[in-house]
């Protein structure tokens, strides 16, 4: 399936592959879909059904739950000005039943009483992670406790793969979706949140 002419700044892609079919048919039988950054990877469809396979195990096969995975990944676009990924996953935040005025707070999360103390470990591991100095053992710590050895590698891995796709969507400037919630980006970032506050 052809990518549309404002999807990114690839243009059209004309490739007619069945990778790409594969893919998309996919996407639909889980009830998603196909969205700006699908249509961008089919220039490479080796590349769509790869990320379309890991960002499926990458969240529905986490153990940390899906209103929590959805907050981290809207903190790692505030921190990575993250437009596009913002665009796609507040609709997805939102219809998980998370409150918007807990999605508002999420900028000043540190300073806000809205968190529980797991979601406090996760968004300090993302804080952190997101950071060049990589997560302390106090932050570490607090994961463990929270989540166990699992959840931190699937915390660890949620960071990597949506830090990764700011970056992606940003490099190919794919077109943010319509989404009437726009993103604040976080002016400066915390410096080493503790998970207690």
């Amino acid at each position: 399936m052809p990518a549309s002419e404002n999807s990114s700044r690839l243009g059209t892609s004309t490739a007619e592959d069945d990778r790409i079919n594969e893919a998309f048919s996919a996407i639909r039988a889980r009830g998603g879909d196909i969205l700006n950054i699908h249509k961008t990877l089919c220039h490479s469809p080796a590349m769509l059904r790869a990320q379309s396979a890991y960002a499926t195990a990458l969240r529905g096969d986490s153990s940390i739950p899906r209103p929590l995975q959805q907050l981290m990944i809207l903190r790692i676009c505030q921190l990575n000005d993250g437009a596009y990924e913002w665009s796609v996953h507040i609709r997805v935040t939102v219809k998980l039943g998370v409150p918007l005025s807990k999605i508002e707070a999420l900028k000043a999360w540190v300073d806000s009483d809205l968190f529980l103390t797991d979601e406090r470990a996760a968004l300090a591991f993302v804080d952190q992670a997101c950071g060049a100095d990589g997560v302390d053992d106090e932050t570490f710590q607090a994961v463990i406790d929270a989540f166990g050895a699992q959840g931190a590698v699937d915390l660890a891995a949620l960071v990597a793969w949506y830090v990764g796709n700011t970056r992606f969507t940003k490099a190919l400037r794919i077109t943010p979706e319509t989404t009437g919630v726009e993103m604040e980006s976080v002016d400066a970032r915390p410096t080493r949140p503790t998970p207690g506050g």
